[in-house]
Order: structure tokens, then sequence, then C-alpha cells
């Protein structure tokens, strides 16, 4: 039974039907797992063939533990592309859909225009007893909880027949189940208590860790609850996010003083994470960070703050060492090619921008090869899962699903993803199939120096004296 909203007679109980609108990779994730915590849960998305795939238990996406999650709760979740019954059967309506970023820094919400429109008119040919609960996943500027109620409006909702609130994401691919389920905080935000009241009961399971863990036992206990304003909640997400990018660079820009003075940065990092108020968590030198959300967020801060007539040189300064990270890979590899990569075989380790994960976005190894084949070389590429895909974004880019296809006579590699496949390289043997110099770029730190020297290969990790 839920707890009482200040100044209010009514109970408050956990919504049992809840929709989510956009399966990608978060909605997907969300829609799972609150069928696993005893939701009855839609997902709606306007792709048909995602939904007939998804109907028929085709996974699109690499997430571990998401088939067993869906397999365990299948009567509870379904999917569909009609917005409309969806709307008017639900309680509470998760908008979940892409929010990508454009060229100079802000964010295209397009995809949110249309959910909110579409679920305004909806609701305004609607009598509802109690107002529809709308929460904002998607990553929206701040300011996105006003704008998604003025477009409900405009859509032809009534004021009394929805609510918005912020519940921003915080789910590294390739262990999105075990952020939603075991997450480090929930933050909500919004203006409405009763709105906020039927989120905390939403999440009474999540923060109290009151469920049979699906996939190993765990300590018990609570999660933090942030509850606070839309506009702080927006702010919280992009402000991790840029936080944690900010920290790789630092490490990063630690990783080239350490190569001057003879340091080891794995050394250095350890002993500063272990201080608290430091953390060792994202202090993993290297060619840097990727993906859809680090890039994204970090420029949609800096244009927001910007368009406020605020700088953030040291967001700027965050991006820069990271492009920096990328070249230098490159450099390496044409320093010990003579000065010229023209006509020259190098292999590239990992696709994904991190292991995990098929997600292409932002991935710093396509980035490198696109440098790469830029300047005439001949890139093998591989990678457990998105080979094939990676070729289809990078004309030029020979796919293997195999490391030692992709080796075989290469004169250089880099290891861009640290997937498991990686760090169980046969060292000696990549040794045996690549040609003069043999050079191993370690772009992740994932492999062992001595060892990659003893087999012969010319090891050159970052940051590792």
């Amino acid at each position: 039974m839920g707890r009482m909203p200040e100044g209010s007679e009514r109970e408050v109980v956990a919504p049992r039907r809840v929709a989510v609108v956009g399966a990608g990779h978060v909605g997907l994730v969300t829609a799972a797992c609150l069928a696993y915590l005893g939701c009855e849960v839609t997902a709606v998305d306007s792709d048909p063939r995602k939904v007939e795939a998804l109907r028929r238990g085709n996974l699109y996406i690499h997430e571990p533990h998401l088939r067993d999650i869906l397999d365990a709760c299948r009567e509870r979740v379904r999917f569909t592309t009609d917005l409309e019954p969806v709307v008017l059967a639900s309680e509470v309506l998760f908008v979940a859909v892409g929010t990508p970023g454009r060229a100079d820094g802000s964010v295209d919400l397009s995809g949110v225009e249309g959910v909110a429109r579409g679920v305004g008119r909806v609701l305004g040919g609607a009598g509802r007893e109690r107002p529809l609960v709308v929460v904002n996943k998607s990553t929206v500027p701040v300011g996105g909880g006003d704008y998604v109620s003025r477009l409900l409006r405009e859509g032809g909702a009534g004021e009394g027949s929805f609510r918005v609130v912020s519940n921003p994401e915080f789910l590294r691919e390739g262990r999105a189940v075990l952020d939603t389920l075991f997450p480090d905080r929930v933050v909500l935000g919004g203006e409405s208590e009763e709105a906020l009241e039927i989120m905390r009961e939403l999440y009474c399971p999540i923060v109290e860790q009151s469920f049979p863990s699906p996939i190993e036992p765990r300590p018990k206990r609570e999660v933090p609850l942030i509850v606070t304003d839309l506009a702080s909640a927006e702010t919280i997400k992009y402000a991790a996010n840029a936080f944690l990018a900010t920290k790789i660079s630092f490490i990063n820009e630690i990783s080239r003083f350490c190569e001057l003075v003879g340091a080891d940065v794995g050394e250095v990092a350890r002993g500063i994470g272990l201080d608290h108020r430091i953390g060792g968590a994202f202090l993993e030198a290297g060619i840097g960070w990727g993906g859809s959300c680090f890039p994204k967020d970090v420029a949609a801060l800096r244009a927001m703050a910007e368009g406020q007539g605020l700088g953030m040189p040291l967001l700027a300064a965050a991006e820069e060492v990271n492009l920096a990270q990328r070249r230098e890979a490159v450099c390496r590899v044409r320093s010990a090619l003579g000065g010229s990569l023209e006509g020259e075989r190098v292999a590239l380790l990992g696709l994904s921008f991190k292991p995990g994960t098929e997600d292409l976005r932002g991935s710093p190894a396509l980035e490198i090869a696109a440098l790469l084949i830029m300047e005439g070389a001949r890139v093998a590429g591989y990678d457990p899962v998105s080979a094939k895909k990676a070729a289809r974004r990078v004309p030029g880019l020979e796919p293997c699903h195999d490391p030692y296809s992709a080796l075989e006579d290469a004169r250089a590699a880099v290891v861009a993803t640290a997937w498991e496949e990686v760090r169980a390289l046969d060292l000696v043997r990549a040794a045996a199939i690549m040609r003069e110099p043999r050079l191993l770029v370690d772009g992740r730190n994932a492999l062992d120096p001595e060892e990659a020297r003893a087999a012969g290969l010319l090891y050159s990790g970052f940051g590792r004296g």
C-alpha cells in the first residue's frame, strides 16, 4: 500500500498498466524490467518491422540478460504500433524515443514532439478518472518537461488530463538491465505531488529492492530516491554524463604526462581512485569515450549554456582531449610504418563503442578506421557482433568475424574495444601472422605489455611508461 501525499486523503497504489513509447535500447529495457516487476506493459513503436520481430521474440539489440528478463515475463509485455488504445488504457506512459544531437550541439526533439502531440490528441477526446502520468525518459534539454506539457495541450489534451514527470535514465549499454533493476539512484522531477507519488509507488520495488533477483544474488540495499523539480532532474542527467566524460579526459591527459616521466597511468589511477572523493570508476586511459550519450550530452550541455551566454571551457577541453586520443592512435601507427599508411594493412580489434553492445554510435573505432582509410590504409575490422554493420558505416572497412583473419598480414593493429575475445587474444599466434613491425596499439590498455613484447609484438599502450 502506498504512502499518502501531503494534504491528500486518497491512498495511492502502485500503477499496474504502463506504456513505453519507443522500443529502442532504453525503452525496450525499461518495458522488460517493469514487466518483470509485475506491471502490465505495452511497448509502442512506429516501426512495424521492429514490433513484429519483438512479437516473435527476436531481439535486435545485444544486451546481456534482456532475453532472460523478457522470457520470464512474456505474458505481461506486448508490442504494438497503435498508440491510441495504449494511451487510453495506461496509468503511466514513458516517452523513450531517440533525441539525436545536431551538428551545432542542439538536440533534435522531433521524436518527442510527435509522441507528445499524438498523446495529446488521444487525451483530448478521452474522459479519464485520473490524469495520465507522462514520463520523460528520453534525454531532453532543460525545460523539456514544460515543452512536453505545451505539446500535449497543443495536441488537444485538457490541463487536468495529464501530469508530466522527468525520470532520466542512467543506463550503461551492456549493463542496462542491471542498471535498471539495481541502479545507483532513481531521479524523479515534477511539480505534481500526485504524479510523483504514483512514480514513487511504481519504483518502490526497485528502491526497496523487494523483488527476487533474476540474475544473481545481491546484497539488499535501499536505492536512493531523489525527488526534485523538473529542471533539476533534467540537469542531473546532463551534469552526470558531462562529469564522467571529463573524468575520462582527465585521466587521458594524465596518461600523456605519465609517458613523459616514465610513470604507469594504471598505478596512478589506482592511487588516486582509492580517495573516496575521486573514486576509481572512469579512470581508464585509452582512445577515449564515445557512444550515444556522452558526445551528444556534452555537446548539448555546452549548446544550452552558450544559448544563455555562458561558456563552458572545461567541457570544451574535455572534448578536445577526447578527439586527440583518436588522432594519437593513428599517429602511432603512421610513425611505426615509416610515415605513410598508403597501401598498408591495419587491423582494428573491436568496433562497437564499448564491449557488451552492438552499438556503433560515436564509436572511437569507426573514427580511427575512417582516419586510417583517409590516409590510404587497408583496414580490417574485427568485432564479435558488429563487424558487418560497421562496414556499412565506413566505406572501405573489411569486416572480420575472427580477430586472426583481421590480423593476417597486418603490419599494425589497434585494440579499440576491450571485448573478452580481444583480451583473450593468443599473442604468440597474433605475432606469427602479422608482418613487421608487428605494432600493437593498445587503445584500451587491455593486454599485458610484457606478454605482448615477449610474444614478439611492438607494444604501445597509453600512459604505461
